[in-house]
């Protein structure tokens, strides 16, 4: 992939917060533009062009700033490309796709999404007795630079494992949010987590079939 790419993740999650200097600024240019406006329309050069420049100067500072900010939308579509360009996405019917929030860079977005530097894919194959869960993690800012590292796990449970979702207040520098997940505890073993959606059908349909003895 190309560098500027591969550092998009990186700036996403390092950035400095400039929220309130952007409104600041926007809010300015409004405002010079007004002045500006109205000086003209009642022969007021002098204050037209004090308007025009204090508006003028806060949009060009305004457009600066945010165009080199990677935005929500911007990482989004920059995980999506990943997944698509290594064949990364999900075969099976059964499913979940989402940020692991107790890891890595952790940023809440202006949607109030928290998103994570680490995304995590896990497939489900249900089996009679069995069911098999196939994890990988894609670490999107292993190395400075953000080129992505992919690691891989799997787990075989049987049917009936005990199941939980499990509610995480997750600190961000942007604000604290719940996350959640799926916890599987088997009889025997270590207990598995899986960043999951609790309103989600797929997470739902998912706890089902675990459940369901045959």
């Amino acid at each position: 992939m190309a560098k500027n790419n591969q550092n998009t993740a990186t700036r996403y999650f390092t950035q400095p917060n400039r929220d309130k200097l952007e409104s600041v600024l926007f809010a300015g240019g409004i405002v010079g533009m007004i002045g500006f406006l109205v000086g003209w329309l009642t022969y007021y050069w002098w204050y037209s062009m004090i308007g025009c420049y204090i508006g003028g100067s806060c949009i060009i500072a305004y457009i600066f700033l945010t165009s080199k900010k990677v935005k929500d939308d911007g990482y989004d579509s920059h995980v999506r490309e990943f997944l698509e360009k290594n064949s990364l996405e999900p075969k099976s019917i059964y499913k979940l796709k989402l940020f692991d929030c107790r890891r890595g860079y952790v940023k809440l977005g202006k949607d109030r999404k928290l998103r994570s530097s680490i995304y995590c894919i896990s497939e489900f194959d249900f089996c009679r007795d069995t069911f098999t869960i196939k994890v990988k993690e894609i670490d999107f800012c292993a190395t400075p630079e953000g080129a992505p590292q992919i690691a891989e796990r799997s787990y075989t449970l049987p049917i009936g494992t005990k199941t939980a979702i499990e509610e995480v207040e997750i600190e961000a520098p942007e604000g604290k949010k719940k996350a959640h997940f799926l916890v599987l505890a088997p009889e025997e073993g270590a207990t598995v987590r899986i960043p999951a959606d609790p309103n989600s059908c797929d997470t739902d349909e998912i706890i089902e079939k675990i459940k369901r003895k045959r």
